[in-house]
């Protein structure tokens, strides 16, 4: 069967619900992923929990942050490093992962600062868990600010707000 040759036009929302919920319920091993095109259908009515990792020089006592340049359909301008987590996953791991990922370097210390709600945009609803995190290395992308940049994605603007108190 060709999914592209079903007429959901012609369904009640009703019934497209419980194709979807049949269709979900014979996903085998969704540990080992469900593809960009069902996460991006599932995150536009399911709300999602990523984390934001605001990196600091010093955990302790932090005087810098790092960010790094977003440029994609969803987003423009400087942002923390983050990321969904996957099934499966715990936070930490979804740290050490987005870390290594986005800065090619292991996270030495990270701390949970608290949980905002990202809102509704172009992606969907999101549950952003922010972590302080310090670096273990030199990482290989992003710019260091001891100030908030004007550049910051508004919502992480918010997020270091929260979590450092800087304006």
């Amino acid at each position: 069967m060709d999914p592209e040759s079903i007429d959901f036009s012609e369904m009640s929302q009703d019934e497209l619900k419980e194709m979807a919920a049949l269709a979900l319920a014979h996903i085998e091993n969704p540990e080992k992923g469900i593809g960009s095109k069902l996460f991006d259908a599932i995150i536009t009515v399911v709300p999602q929990t990523c984390i934001e990792a605001i990196v600091v020089d010093n955990i302790e006592k932090p005087s810098k942050i790092l960010v790094t340049p977003r440029h994609d359909e969803h987003y423009q301008g400087l942002h923390f490093p983050g990321g969904y987590i996957r099934f499966g996953d715990s936070y930490e791991q979804t740290i050490r992962k987005v870390i290594k990922r986005e800065l090619r370097v292991s996270v030495k210390k990270s701390k949970f600062t608290g949980v905002l709600t990202g809102g509704v945009d172009s992606r969907g609803h999101t549950l952003g868990t922010v972590f302080l995190v310090e670096l273990d290395g030199s990482p290989s992308d992003g710019q260091w600010f001891d100030k908030v940049p004007s550049e910051l994605l508004d919502g992480h603007k918010e997020f270091l707000k929260r979590a450092l108190g800087w304006e």
